[in-house]
């Protein structure tokens, strides 16, 4: 029996060469914004700010566009995140996922506002937090702070404002008391550092548009109403994680 040699050699598969195109250009694009992403995350990391010991804050993404701003603002902790392991306050900076029972429900959420044109901010009081040479708690802080804006950029979160309010050191150089008091919610000492931020930018704040979310509203089981408190300060539309997260 005779056999077909020629019919016994595989030939080639053919290749389309837009194909392969296609491919370069998504890989190509992929890695373009993999450095995007880490540029931005660098130069957010870079762009905390300690005003005396009495408030820290990064303001160091992109502007937003046009003259009069919506500002979309959020506590952090019970609000936007909570503890992975279950304790009422993390253990570190990586015991944090995102509020509620979905692990994309609050990000989306942010990325719907930030899409329209709103300015993205975090008012936070951090009471065990003291801002100091070599100080352990603000590291941590931002530390914290620097892996959730990382996951914010994944989708296409380019601005965030970031505030918070620190413990008075015991010792040291420090602020007064009078201006530690002013930056912790519900005073709006946070607030107006931003609405003097949004000047020096030749912005002024919608306030028409803007509003506050925050679980500390003096409900039955709530351990305050400072955020509630805060926003009628601020003169803004306040709601809470379920109001607006889940409704």
């Amino acid at each position: 029996m005779g056999y077909d040699v020629i019919s016994m050699i595989r030939k080639p598969s053919h290749v389309d060469s837009s194909d392969k195109l296609s491919s370069t250009l998504t890989s190509a694009k992929v890695i373009a914004e993999k450095v995007e992403n880490d540029l931005k995350s660098t130069k957010f990391e870079s762009g905390w700010e300690t005003i005396g010991t009495h408030l820290i804050r990064n303001v160091s993404t992109p502007q937003v566009t046009g003259d009069k701003v919506k500002v979309a603002a959020f506590d952090l902790d019970g609000t936007l995140i909570t503890t992975k392991s279950g304790l009422k306050f993390g253990k570190g900076p990586t015991d944090w996922k995102w509020w509620g029972n979905s692990s994309t429900k609050v990000p989306e959420a942010i990325a719907k506002l930030y899409e329209t044109g709103y300015l993205i901010v975090i008012f936070t009081n951090q009471g065990s937090v003291v801002v100091n040479h070599g100080s352990k708690s603000y590291t941590n802080l931002k530390a914290k702070l620097s892996l959730v804006y990382k996951e914010f950029v994944k989708f296409e979160i380019k601005s965030i404002y970031m505030y918070a309010s620190p413990k008075k050191p015991s010792k040291g150089h420090t602020s007064s008391d009078e201006k530690h008091k002013s930056t912790r919610k519900p005073e709006i000492g946070m607030w107006q550092d931003l609405e003097a931020v949004l000047t020096e930018q030749g912005k002024i704040i919608d306030y028409e548009a803007s509003f506050f979310v925050g679980d500390a509203a003096g409900r039955r089981n709530d351990f305050s109403n400072s955020d509630l408190k805060f926003a009628q300060n601020a003169k803004i539309d306040f709601k809470t994680p379920e109001e607006f997260f889940e409704e």
